[in-house]
């Protein structure tokens, strides 16, 4: 700013400024210096009485607290609880209720509630208590419950002090006094709170107790968290209530109860001194600010006239309008405004042949959908098109800089973006500047994929300028990406079915007599798991019905034995994996049962059921195949491919337990997997 003072960057009412703001600067930085200090002091005298309001609150709440404590601890020391005379002390209770307000409770070792001054003598006391006296008889010493919210007889909201009776040195009762949430509020009165100041006690856990003012907070609702330290936290800090308003906020505990006591100000109220010495501040330094710039621009004026004349022609000039002759009784402006003239004559000839070529140009990019961009190296101007600011993200206003163009880059992209920069600006490579690279908008947030191509101009053996193009590539990009998943997909399931078919050849073939019987079995096993694969390639291996997946398993027996199967179960769509898996079982099990066991005669009966269901708290898949009605089974004397597919494969493969049995009845086969393996309807 000097270095241009001295070069006469400042017009001449902007020097007048300067001097007035010379003379007017020192005086106000130390009026704010003086605010400073002064709003220091004034801060630190508000931060201490919040802190001493909710001390105070604190002290007073452990008073009102003590003093139950005390009526409470007379009461258990009655010689008619030690005796154990229930009845007697059930009076004394009340003549003790009639003179504090308070209801008392009086609860056994175990929790159970003896009796209770809300209801008469004689009457049924309720079986649950909410009072767990463990604490109290393992400490021996009184405690102040949380929130209790309708959980005591009377449906009232309230909290506890509780004491131990003792006989010896062993606690035998509990005494309880329960006390309304709103009792809080009687203390908030008496210290009286200014107006626009917040008082809030809250419990162990967080809940509302008693507020002082503004809405009545429903008892036991929980506290909002402000945007500072934890609200369960002793200590003064700075926050942000649930309005969005800052505050100022002091916290301490209650010694008794344990229970945190807040109070709050609103900054608005903590900083109003402060406000107003800032504003008589302002007002003054604006007052002599703008008498300053008015005796500036009278003083300034005869002199700056003919200047600001000349300075309107060279706008005119630089924005290619036409240039008239000044008038002036200066020779020196005259001139000045001659030579203007002329420039401008001499540039409109240049902008109309510059216009016809740059219109053919652009005819020529909008029709590739090409942006066009140019990099002066030498005054560090970088302009863009509107397609240039398409492809970034920018709107029609929005600057343009190399900045901008390099922090919309993909953080992948940005080394080999910049390395080609570098390397097309060296007059030795003189390389052309040719790269692709991602680009995230800097408004709009969309990636693209961008291809950039220029060539760098040169003057002495230096970079002077950049220019070139750039294309939206991000189709091509994408469709080049999703073939080459496809082309991974297709070679990893292909691999998985390969594999799972040169197992059931192999065991197939372990399992067979000769060539015919390895056909045949080869080929069931094939259709079956064709079949899967036919299902999920129709639902583009996004999962398969769980009733599809049976019913195709079992077509063949459908058609011919459909009064002897039943199919039971909820339209659960199972993943590609366990298509697969539980069709083969299926398939293995069909094939038995059409040979050996139900479906073999007309009086068997084969039911295949499934459901979904929590079991230990996680959701699991359960499966069952059953047989009856069929011949005698017996249990093979080795173990074959179908044996080997129900009772291990499938639930290894799906992460699960099956569970085959060769029963007299038939033969039985339950299957319990994650329901992981299940997918959205």
């Amino acid at each position: 700013m000097l270095e241009r003072f001295r070069q006469g960057g400042w017009s001449i009412q902007a020097q007048f400024l300067l001097y007035s703001a010379a003379l007017l600067i020192p005086a106000l930085i130390f009026s704010g210096l003086m605010i400073l200090r002064s709003a220091s002091l004034e801060r630190e005298a508000m931060e201490d009485d919040v802190n001493g309001v909710a001390r105070t609150v604190a002290s007073a709440l452990d008073r009102e607290l003590a003093a139950i404590t005390t009526t409470l601890t007379a009461l258990a020391s009655s010689p008619a609880l030690t005796e154990g005379d229930l009845k007697a002390f059930y009076k004394q209770a009340m003549a003790a209720r009639d003179v504090s307000g308070n209801d008392f409770l009086l609860t056994n070792r175990t929790g159970k509630l003896l009796l209770t001054t809300r209801i008469q003598w004689g009457d049924d006391v309720p079986a649950d208590s909410p009072i767990d006296p463990k604490e109290i008889i393992q400490s021996g010493k009184p405690q102040v419950s949380n929130l209790h919210r309708g959980e005591l007889p009377g449906g009232v909201t309230t909290f506890l002090i509780s004491v131990p009776v003792t006989r010896g040195n062993k606690t035998i009762f509990v005494l309880s006094a329960s006390l309304p949430s709103q009792r809080i509020l009687e203390i908030f009165h008496l210290e009286e709170l200014e107006p626009g100041w917040l008082a809030v006690v809250t419990d162990r856990t967080g809940a509302v107790v008693a507020r002082s003012t503004g809405p009545p907070a429903e008892a036991g609702s929980v506290t909002a968290r402000s945007t500072g330290p934890k609200e369960a936290q002793a200590g003064l800090w700075r926050a942000t209530d649930s309005d969005g308003e800052s505050v100022l906020r002091a916290s301490t505990y209650s010694r008794l109860s344990g229970w945190l006591v807040s109070t709050t100000v609103p900054e608005l109220i903590a900083n109003r001194p402060i406000v107003r010495s800032w504003a008589l501040v302002a007002t003054l330094a604006v007052s002599f600010g703008l008498l300053s710039a008015l005796l500036a621009y009278l003083f300034g004026r005869r002199i700056s006239d003919p200047v600001r004349a000349l300075a309107g022609r060279a706008g005119e000039l630089g924005r290619g309008e036409t240039v008239a002759p000044i008038k002036s009784s200066i020779p020196e402006v005259r001139a000045v405004g001659d030579a203007l003239v002329k420039a401008s004559r001499t540039r409109e000839q240049m902008e109309h042949s510059l216009r016809e070529s740059e219109d053919r140009l652009r005819v020529a990019l909008a029709s590739a959908e090409t942006g066009a961009w140019d990099w002066d190296l030498v005054a560090g101007v970088l302009t863009w098109d509107a397609r240039m600011r398409e492809l970034w993200g920018l709107a029609p206003e929005d600057t343009v800089s190399f900045d901008v163009f390099a922090s919309a880059l993909n953080p992948l992209d940005r080394d080999a973006t910049f390395a080609a920069v570098e390397r097309s600006q060296d007059p030795e490579v003189n390389a052309e500047y040719d790269v692709e690279h991602r680009v995230k908008g800097v408004r709009d947030g969309a990636e693209r994929w961008v291809a950039t191509k220029g060539r760098t101009q040169f003057a002495n053996g230096k970079a002077v300028r950049m220019s070139g193009t750039a294309r939206d590539i991000t189709e091509s990009k994408r469709w080049e990406e999703h073939t080459q998943l496809l082309m991974r997909e297709v070679t990893h399931r292909s691999k998985n079915l390969l594999a799972v078919i040169q197992a059931m050849a192999r065991q197939t073939k372990l399992a067979s007599r000769d060539v015919n019987d390895f056909e045949v079995r080869f080929s069931g096993r094939l259709q079956a798991l064709a079949a899967s694969h036919d299902l999920l390639v129709q639902r583009d291996w996004h999962g398969v019905a769980l009733p599809e997946l049976v019913r195709s398993q079992l077509a063949h027996y459908l058609d011919q034995h459909a009064t002897q199967i039943t199919i039971e179960g909820p339209g659960l769509i199972v993943t590609p994996e366990a298509a697969q898996n539980i069709g083969l079982a299926v398939h293995e099990l069909s094939t038995n049962a059409a040979k050996y066991g139900a479906l073999s005669v007309p009086e068997g009966r084969v039911a295949v059921c499934w459901s979904q269901a929590n079991s230990g708290g996680n959701e699991r898949l359960h499966m069952s195949w059953l047989e009856t009605g069929g011949p005698a089974v017996v249990p093979p004397s080795r173990k074959g491919f179908g044996q080997l597919v129900t009772e291990q494969l499938t639930a290894r493969a799906l992460q699960g337990t099956a569970d085959l049995k060769f029963g007299a009845a038939g033969v039985s086969w339950k299957l319990d997997i994650p329901a992981s393996h299940l997918l959205a309807a």
